[in-house]
């Protein structure tokens, strides 16, 4: 417990901490070959919800820190590097240059973060050199992924669908009236093959690889820490990948025994391509396991069809030639600077000015053929598009701090903090669409002959700014009895002129009782902490100018003809302000026979209050809404974390368990206690309401199929219903089926959420199993929506085949007949697209061998090791991906699957030396 956590502005020792955050060294990951940090981050810390959402190359992982959720700020937690509040994210940085990560998760671990702290603060140190040695080290690893077979979608083959469509036309003629016949290609089920698997054409085994250099050099005056790395990783999905370098130097040089001056430059080029929305709703991924299967990608010729329609079914594009003649690079170059210098004024007292900036330039590219433009509902060749985006940013801090840290009398420790900050950022972006190409011959926006500006939301300049005054205070007695008092003040401009300012406090108490001599004697008891806190953070992700009165171009008519002026769109709030979080956490801190039993527990809760809301106003005013900060969520829960040496010999075995329960409310929703969403029968899957947890589904029950004309007549009837046609319970008991039938058919949050790690290690061997899970948390399958239509204009599940044709031949009683204007009610939200997404997955299993050497000037050591990511699955779950969602971040919209990119299976083989 002696060992130096990083805390919010500075370090501390691990038992003097009251605050509730989890660390963890990135040596004990070194061997997870990933390109993101945050895919080694999964089911390492308690109260932390980390999901791969998609498997796209370096995609950034969703992080929600005690369940945090705003309905329009930001959710995601404040990412740190090195003391500079970053805009960027983890998935710039490349894992093998990060030292450690530490998570703040109460208020009183984060409130110096005041405004920007609600979401929780993750704090990322770089890594740097020690004073006394020198050190190159060099990590090389490649592997493979590819997309398994389990959670495919469970669609028709070739001959399966074409049986469906010949039986769909002969029951129209039989029901309908029909006379057009079986068209020629579904007469004949039985001579047709398997055909194509359209989902299976787009994806292949694809290969990554990463490469890291450091050297790490340090005397009693200057330390320098300089590495390089470059990362490739190829996407499962056709023509998507990422690319990624880095370069970073962390130097300190003692000037003299007083002052101190740092230097930490880094820099990061990322560059890709992956089609925006390639993986959400009806685009390529989702639409290419719609289309019929007899349809061949590829021709005889070795040429491609550009497009298809098939009887009865929408025109669709050849996808794999959309993915393979689609061009979408685009670029990211980061650059991050730190200069500092520290000055011991008096014994005790350091002064430290530091000052930080943050630029990045992205591009983005699009070029889109005439036979590669088009999807469903419009197939190609249409005309080919192009466009061009840009984006400028600049992000700079200065900080001004006062440190006091002195012991009195050996038994009062002080520590002192007092600051001042300054930040600003600004971001400037702008697009060209491009169209009237001449040809496909060139991909360059400037060969098309109409190229406009785009005046809208992809377009513009935005900047704010903030000023902070910070403080803290921390105080212990004799080293058990322990207090920590911290304040931050900030204003910024994102608010109105009569809120733009902000207080931020917090308070906690932590005493070690194990330190007591009543308890000294108890001789399995190594540790014992109790700690409790309390304090205010902000959450400022609003947007830049919410508060300011808007307006937007209109037309007037002057004098009997049409002029062009201005009118108001939006009324201003002056009073609008920050989100506020207000939160409680008692802790407990737990070792037991020397530490080899470590137990860590944490209750919370926190009431978020303020958030953003567009509340009714008279509509005198001429405008329906005003913006304003009324809403109140509730959040609370269990935090458990478990540390083990089970064996300690030659042979050790250390095991690390974690367990959350997180639980939310809607306590208030704007004036009236609207619900937020819901409002659909399609798509609008996911509703707010107070009294309610935060985004549960909400729709009709499914109750089977009327299978009998005495079943029909005697149940509850839709404008569509009649015999064979789907059931969903009466509600409110009118016998009439519509919207007021609907209620609440899901809950995507978790019942509780866990991580379990076991590492092994015999002499030169070593091994370890990461597993990550939740119990409960509901998904809908929104691919359901499309692979259960009945209505013959996609290829639909094997379990159709089964579906209501007569009385005589009612199916198994799940799926309606096929009868046109009868299918509307089966394609609404309801409980049969809901599923358990209870899962247990592993997340990585790795064993490695340290060869031994001789001592020598060369090789200090070398490591080879094998590694597999996401190896197994267990979940009821029928889709691919039990952490899947749609939404990202959004804490009022999870458990939504709408087909996204596939996660895949990584197998990599790397090796590490030592100079």
């Amino acid at each position: 417990m002696d060992e130096v956590v990083v805390v919010a502005y500075g370090t501390q020792k691990a038992r003097s901490v009251t605050g509730a955050m989890s660390k963890l060294s990135t040596d004990e990951l070194s061997d997870m070959p990933v390109s993101n940090i945050g895919q080694k981050l999964q089911g390492k810390f308690s109260g932390v919800q980390i999901y791969q959402a998609n498997g796209e190359p370096n995609a950034g992982l969703t992080f929600r820190i005690r369940g945090q959720a705003s309905p329009n700020g930001g959710n995601s937690p404040l990412i740190v590097i090195d003391g500079f509040p970053s805009t960027t994210g983890l998935e710039t940085l490349s894992p093998d240059e990060i030292e450690n990560i530490t998570i703040l998760k109460d208020a009183a671990s984060a409130a110096l973060y005041g405004s920007r702290a609600a979401n929780g603060v993750i704090l990322v140190t770089t890594k740097s050199a020690k004073a006394g040695k020198t050190q190159i080290e060099f990590s090389a690893n490649t592997g493979w992924q590819s997309v398994g077979k389990r959670g495919r979608p469970d669609v028709m083959n070739a001959q399966e669908f074409a049986q469906f469509k010949k039986e769909y036309y002969e029951d129209a003629a039989l029901y309908e009236g029909y006379t057009g016949g079986v068209p020629e290609v579904y007469q004949h089920p039985e001579s047709v093959q398997d055909g194509t698997d359209w989902y299976d054409v787009l994806l292949r085994t694809a290969q990554t690889q990463n490469y890291n250099l450091s050297l790490t050099s340090g005397t009693d005056k200057i330390k320098s820490s300089v590495s390089v790395g470059y990362n490739k990783t190829e996407g499962v999905v056709l023509n998507t990948y990422s690319e990624r370098f880095n370069a970073r130097a962390n130097n300190r040089f003692d000037a003299t025994e007083r002052i101190t001056f740092g230097l930490n430059v880094s820099a990061s080029y990322v560059k890709g391509q992956i089609t925006p929305g390639i993986g959400e709703g009806r685009n390529i991924i989702g639409s290419s396991f719609l289309m019929d299967p007899q349809l061949r990608y590829k021709n005889d010729d070795g040429t491609y069809p550009i497009s298809y329609s098939p009887p009865g079914m929408f025109a669709n594009a050849n996808y794999y030639l959309v993915l393979q003649e689609r061009e979408t690079p685009s670029t990211l170059a980061i650059s991050r600077n730190n200069l500092y210098t520290e000055i011991k004024l008096i014994d005790g007292l350091k002064y430290r000015l530091s000052g930080n900036m943050e630029i990045f330039n992205r591009t983005y590219r699009e070029w889109v053929p005439s036979e590669a433009n088009g999807g469903m509902f419009s197939a190609p060749p249409n005309p080919a598009t192009g466009r061009y985006d840009t984006r400028k940013h600049l992000n700079w801090l200065v900080e001004n701090t006062l440190n006091y840290d002195k012991t009195f009398a050996d038994k009062h420790h002080v520590d002192v903090l007092l600051g001042y900050t300054t930040q600003k950022t600004s971001d400037e972006r702008a697009r060209i669409n491009a169209s009237n190409y001449p040809d496909d011959e060139v991909a360059w926006f400037t060969a098309a002959s109409s190229r406009v500006a785009d005046a809208g939301g992809d377009s513009g300049k935005g900047e704010w700014s903030m000023i902070s005054y910070l403080a803290r205070l921390n105080y212990d007695f004799m080293g058990k009895y322990l207090l920590s008092a911290s304040f931050r003040r900030d204003g910024c401009s994102r608010f109105g002129p009569l809120n733009k300012w902000a207080n931020f406090p917090s308070v906690s108490v932590g005493w070690i009782a194990s330190d007591e001599a009543f308890l000294s004697k108890v001789d399995p008891l190594s540790y014992l902490k109790i700690r409790g806190s309390y304090g205010k953070l902000g959450n400022y992700e609003i947007g830049n100018y919410e508060w300011i009165p808007e307006v937007t171009s209109a037309n007037y008519v002057v004098n009997g003809a049409i002029a062009a002026g201005r009118a108001p769109s939006r009324i201003g709030n002056n009073a609008l302000t920050w989100e506020t979080t207000e939160q409680y956490d008692l802790g407990l801190d737990l070792g037991l026979f020397n530490d080899r039993i470590f137990f860590v527990y944490d209750y919370y809760w926190k009431k978020t209050d303020g958030f953003l809301y567009n509340i009714d106003i008279p509509n005198q005013a001429g405008f329906s809404t005003i913006r304003s900060n009324i809403g109140e969520f509730h959040f609370w829960g269990h935090e458990f974390g478990v540390e083990t040496r089970n064996m300690v010999g030659d042979f050790k075995w250390n095991t690390h368990l974690n367990i959350t329960f997180n639980r939310n409310k809607a306590v208030k929703l704007g004036t009236n206690d609207t619900p937020i969403g819901g409002n659909a029968n399609q798509g609008d899957y996911n509703r707010t309401e107070v009294g309610q947890p935060l985004g549960q589904f909400y729709g009709y029950i499914y109750d089977g199929v009327f299978m009998t004309q005495a079943e029909y007549e005697a149940g509850p009837k839709h404008a569509s219903s009649m015999v064979g046609t789907v059931r969903m319970k009466d509600l409110n008991g009118d016998n009439i089926i519509d919207m007021s039938d609907r209620t609440f058919i899901g809950n995507p949050n978790p019942d509780f959420l866990y991580g379990i790690t076991n590492e092994f290690a015999y002499r030169q061997f070593d091994a370890s199993v990461v597993i990550a899970g939740a119990v409960g948390g509901d998904i809908i399958d929104d691919q359901l929506e499309w692979t259960e239509n009945i209505d013959g204009v996609f290829n639909v599940t094997k379990e159709v085949a089964e579906r209501w044709r007569s009385e005589s031949n009612p199916g198994k009683g799940n799926i309606p007949r096929t009868r046109a204007g009868t299918t509307e009610l089966f394609r609404y939200n309801n409980t049969r697209w809901v599923s358990d997404g209870s899962y247990l997955m592993v997340k990585n299993l790795t064993l490695g061998y340290t060869i031994p050497f001789r001592v020598n000037p060369y090789i200090n050591s070398l490591r080879v090791f094998l590694s597999g990511q996401n190896l197994l699955t267990l979940t009821n779950y029928a889709g691919m991906n039990p952490e899947v969602n749609n939404n990202g971040s959004d804490g009022l919209r999870q458990g939504v699957d709408q087909s996204s990119y596939p996660v895949a299976r990584v197998f990599s083989v790397g090796v590490n030396f030592k100079f």
